[in-house]
């Protein structure tokens, strides 16, 4: 790899007590690294030469939660490499170095590169994508069956390298793998894959009996339409109940649309989800919604759609509780005007990175109309708006340049005021681009 890369690697033996002796060449300096790795040693010392000092570094023994050397999956007599990470490229700080000695260590490291900027780190991850598959990681070869599937990743699309990937990772148990092979042969592809029902049914049935809700909605699907088996409504109706159970939409979709022709129990869906609500909030504040906008035949409740978004909230999912902040601020669902709970679960929101949250918080500390709960702050409401400002929202881009502007809660700031602006303009802001037209038509003035 070139010599400047962030991320340098080399092959060392494949003892447990080794030593690893290489030079890194690194500009503006070189480093000498000398060092013997063994059980009982977990630093090592990192001579950086010509600037005359030396750090010492944690050499971890394990990665992604997977020791090193135990496990199947850990393979040691494969040849670990080593890998010394640097802070930039224009520093002489290395902030990590990793011992990776197995399979599941390249797939994670793989996973990490394929986001890289840098073509030459993408070349590695996908290389160290095919040597994880290549030594039995389940999970490694559903990714290349996905990559050759749909051609990411610097790999081409060809179905028939796909399938065979799904198929050996299938052949592990791997359950999104057998859903996969499942899906192919449903279609069948040009390049020697004929089309069987049986098949795709066989291994739907094989995910779906690990519990997988993809795997139980497609079976659900199956005994529906009547694929392979005989259209039974009644069975598809107790495969789509479990899998909305675990979380999925499609599933619960297919239960309350009506033209699918089931006669679902709903008091026993609505309770199937509620006991199940730390794992699929979303599905909770899916239902509420169901029943705010009527939507699906359901018949509108606010009682009903006030305790599931209070259900999802209480499992910790911000839509939902961005949701009861508006119901307690607005007073609507049944609920009393209540400032003081309306911060509460708009902070939760806020925590969990819901903008709209972090933007109504913003309001409160703006005006203090939530008393103690939230007292009247302008550097706290430019706190708030700021930080949902950074994450890409325009209303939030637009305010904070108005803060800026004015001097609201920060100190009064032209220049960057614009750049937010212009943030804003960008993404069709009409405010932001009348302030811009503002600002130019002061500045033309002053040059007067």
């Amino acid at each position: 790899m070139d010599g400047t890369s962030k991320y340098q690697h080399a092959p060392v033996g494949s003892s447990v007590a080794r030593t690893v002796e290489w030079l890194i060449r690194r500009s503006p300096f070189r480093t000498a690294l000398s060092k013997t790795i063994s059980p009982a040693s977990s630093t090592c010392s990192l001579d950086l030469g010509k600037h005359g000092h030396s750090r010492d570094f944690s050499l971890s023994r394990s990665l992604f939660g997977h020791q090193i050397g135990e496990g199947r999956s850990s393979d040691m007599s494969q040849d670990p490499e080593v890998i010394l990470i640097a802070d930039s490229d224009t520093t002489d700080q290395i902030s990590r170095i990793v011992l990776i000695a197995g399979p599941e260590h390249f797939y994670h490291l793989a996973l990490q590169l394929e986001t890289s900027p840098k073509i030459d780190l993408q070349l590695y991850g996908k290389d160290l994508f095919i040597r994880s598959a290549g030594l039995g990681y389940a999970p490694a070869q559903f990714k290349l069956g996905i990559c050759y599937e749909l051609g990411l990743t610097h790999f081409p699309a060809d179905p028939f390298h796909s399938f065979a990937w799904y198929k050996r990772a299938a052949m592990q148990g791997h359950a999104d793998a057998e859903l996969a092979v499942s899906g192919w042969y449903f279609t069948g592809h040009p390049q020697g894959l004929v089309q069987s029902d049986h098949l795709a049914y066989e291994w739907a049935s094989k995910a779906a009996r690990r519990g997988w809700s993809k795997a139980e909605y497609t079976l659900g699907y199956y005994h529906e339409v009547g694929i392979w088996v005989q259209s039974d409504l009644q069975v598809a109706k107790q495969w789509y109940l479990k899998a909305a159970a675990r979380g999925n939409e499609r599933a619960l979709l297919r239960l309350l649309v009506g033209h699918v022709g089931l006669a679902v129990d709903y008091a026993h869906l609505k309770d199937a989800l509620l006991h199940h609500n730390e794992s699929n909030p979303y599905l909770i504040h899916q239902l509420a919604q169901f029943h705010e906008l009527r939507e699906y035949g359901l018949v509108p409740d606010e009682d009903a759609a006030f305790e599931l978004y209070e259900t999802s909230a209480q499992a910790n999912y911000a839509p939902a509780q961005y949701k009861l902040g508006a119901c307690y601020e607005f007073g609507i669902l049944g609920c009393p005007q209540d400032p003081v709970q309306a911060v509460h679960w708009y902070s939760q929101g806020a925590d969990n990175g819901h903008v709209e949250a972090l933007l109504a918080l913003a309001g409160f500390y703006l005006d203090g109309s939530a008393g103690r709960a939230a007292e009247q702050s302008d550097e706290e409401a430019f706190r708030f708006v700021k930080t949902a400002a950074q994450r890409g929202v325009p209303k939030a881009e637009y305010i904070t340049g108005f803060f800026l502007e004015y001097g609201l809660g920060v100190e009064k700031n032209t220049a960057e005021a614009r750049q937010w602006y212009h943030l804003a303009c960008a993404k069709g802001v009409d405010s932001a681009e009348r302030r811009l037209q503002d600002l130019e038509k002061v500045a033309s003035e002053n040059k007067k």
